[in-house]
């Protein structure tokens, strides 16, 4: 059920299959080059505190008569759209005490709306601490290879219609960011984005009446951004970097571009491409490349549907990177000519059915499933389960001229 707000919209999901409730406010913005240097400090800063809760003594005090709910700020990047995320999830006051639906909502709330603020700026020692912390975090990404090897690539293939920053270029930008260049981000997107409130549960009627309370909002954000990216060109001759390291294993990412996909292409025929060659241990890549030829660790290929890519990643032998991209090229070579068998792909569309009937099992999916629909324009639950029966071998097949390869990322081990 949709309830127009005070500058926002608020979703109630009504299901009597969980005995606690889940709470979520997105605010979403454009994508753009800059948020990469804003929005993770953002979330760290805004999780640590609020105009109430000076302390982390005082936030599990707090918690601790409240039954203790989870709740997190995080940031999603997709497509076209950066969204900042406040979740929580506590147990319903049917199974607490009378009251507990609003304490909660008002206690979550306060660090997105109410963050600790003194005279116009955020808490400067905060401040200081979680850009410390963040700085940090960036300098030991090179100690995670597949993280690292992740980033890099991100860096080389132009997907998201800019270029992202390099590591170094975001520990430099963050270095010299200041309280009052943070604090005006955040005032911002707390005015320009566009906010939905979803909550999901049993004996949520009341939810409207305490989300009007604790939400204030004035939404200003004029449009509708197109969510999903459509990729219109690629690398005819894909772009291969490669960068020496000290680790043993060597991590390969191929990024791949899917161009001009359709809708029921994205939605449908996606997922059984990618699963057929990289989705199981039954896969392609998993049985040709890593059973027979013995040339990975693993490897797997994974999906970004709003954003029109696909990234194959692989643990291999530095020595073996060319036989691997070949491997891996013949493949998907062998998906376009439909060189794979029938219970292959009969068994991938019944993994896709099992995966949406798992989805009312759990709460965030179920929120998640909801929300995708709003955003990105895919069916409901019982409409996938029969719109992927029309998926056929000859729409694989035609799905997979569409995808290719643009440019691959090798992060060379001393083996």
């Amino acid at each position: 059920m949709k309830y127009a707000m005070d500058g926002y919209d608020l979703y109630l999901i009504k299901t009597n299959r969980f005995k606690t409730v889940e709470y979520k406010v997105n605010i979403r913005i454009k994508s753009e080059r800059d948020n990469d240097i804003y929005l993770p400090l953002l979330k760290r800063i805004l999780i640590s505190s609020s105009s109430k809760y000076d302390t982390i003594k005082q936030i599990n005090e707090a918690c601790a008569l409240i039954y203790d709910p989870y709740y997190s700020i995080n940031i999603v990047k997709s497509g076209h759209e950066d969204i900042i995320s406040l979740t929580a999830t506590f147990a319903c006051e049917k199974y607490t005490e009378k009251g507990m639906n609003d304490e909660n909502i008002k206690f979550v709330s306060h660090f997105l709306f109410e963050p600790k603020v003194n005279d116009g700026l955020f808490d400067e020692e905060i401040f200081e601490i979680k850009k410390s912390k963040l700085i940090e975090y960036y300098n030991s990404i090179k100690d995670h290879p597949r993280d690292y090897a992740d980033e890099r690539l991100d860096e080389e293939m132009d997907y998201l219609g800019y270029k992202n920053y390099t590591l170094d270029e975001l520990i430099e930008k963050l270095k010299t960011l200041t309280n009052r260049q943070l604090y005006n981000f955040y005032t911002k997107i707390m005015t320009e984005g566009k906010l939905d409130v979803f909550i999901c549960g049993n004996d949520i009627d009341d939810m409207k009446d305490i989300v009007f309370k604790y939400v204030k909002y004035k939404e200003s954000r004029k449009g509708i951004i197109n969510h999903i990216i459509s990729q219109k060109d690629y690398n005819i001759k894909p772009n291969i970097v490669i960068e020496e390291s000290n680790n043993i294993q060597s991590n390969l990412i191929i990024g791949c571009k899917v161009i001009d996909m359709s809708e029921f292409e994205r939605k449908y025929v996606f997922p059984v491409y990618s699963w057929i060659l990289g989705g199981g241990m039954n896969s392609l890549l998993n049985q040709t490349v890593r059973e027979e030829n013995s040339l990975c660790y693993y490897i797997y290929a994974s999906r970004r549907g709003v954003s029109g890519i696909m990234k194959i990643y692989a643990g291999i032998d530095g020595k073996n990177f060319d036989k691997t991209y070949d491997l891996i090229q013949k493949q998907m070579d062998k998906v376009t000519q439909g060189d794979f068998s029938l219970e292959l792909f009969e068994g991938v569309k019944k993994i896709y059915k099992s995966s949406l009937i798992s989805i009312e099992d759990y709460q965030d999916d179920m929120v998640n499933s909801f929300i995708s629909e709003i955003y990105t324009s895919n069916d409901s639950i019982k409409i996938r389960k029969k719109m992927i029966d029309r998926v056929t071998v000859d729409a694989v097949k035609e799905f997979s001229k569409k995808v290719h390869i643009d440019t691959t990322f090798l992060l060379k081990g001393d083996s």
